[in-house]
């Protein structure tokens, strides 16, 4: 993970920050809630139902993150039919009001949004830092895990994505 003086040193210095990579892992089940727009609980199951989802953890106030949002809508438009789903979990402690007003300036229109108000899910997930994605299996576990700022126009990730959401099941 990249420390914060890291970042700051880089950004005050203009020296690019490279993209992060997806780390593959060993399937294994996550358990978390979220909150959507109307205070509606979802569970880590109802992220079950495609054979895949990018669950991707930003805040308002994280440039990466911002930075990442379009692309992000775009990688949902791009490959949704492909079965791909794209997830923002937003961990804005302003709510929705921030959410709202950070995706209005980047004309992000097409994500689907949820809240971690209280960084639950975050935690229960071990996201150390933002932004992070992970990636679920249709079984819903973690098969993946980007922990940094990821270039999902790169024509290499998104093939792996498809490759990774065109597996069979593998039992747990």
């Amino acid at each position: 993970m990249i420390r914060p003086l890291v970042i700051l040193f880089l950004l005050l210095t203009g020296a690019p920050l490279a993209a992060a990579s997806l780390v593959p892992s060993d399937p294994k089940p996550v358990a978390f809630v979220l909150h959507d727009r109307d205070g509606v609980l979802h569970n880590s199951a109802e992220f079950a139902r495609t054979p895949l989802t990018l669950l991707h953890f930003w805040a308002s106030w994280c440039l990466p993150c911002r930075e990442e949002l379009p692309a992000l809508a775009k990688l949902r438009s791009d490959l949704g039919g492909q079965g791909v789903r794209v997830v923002a979990v937003s961990l804005d402690r302003l709510g929705w009001d921030a959410i709202d007003r950070a995706t209005r300036s980047l004309a992000v229109v097409n994500l689907e949004l949820y809240h971690d108000l209280n960084r639950e899910a975050a935690t229960a997930l071990a996201i150390k830092g933002l932004p992070t994605t992970l990636i679920l299996d249709a079984e819903g576990r973690e098969i993946a895990r980007m922990e940094g700022q990821g270039d999902w126009g790169n024509a290499s990730l998104r093939r792996q994505l498809l490759d990774f959401a065109s597996r069979r099941r593998e039992p747990m």
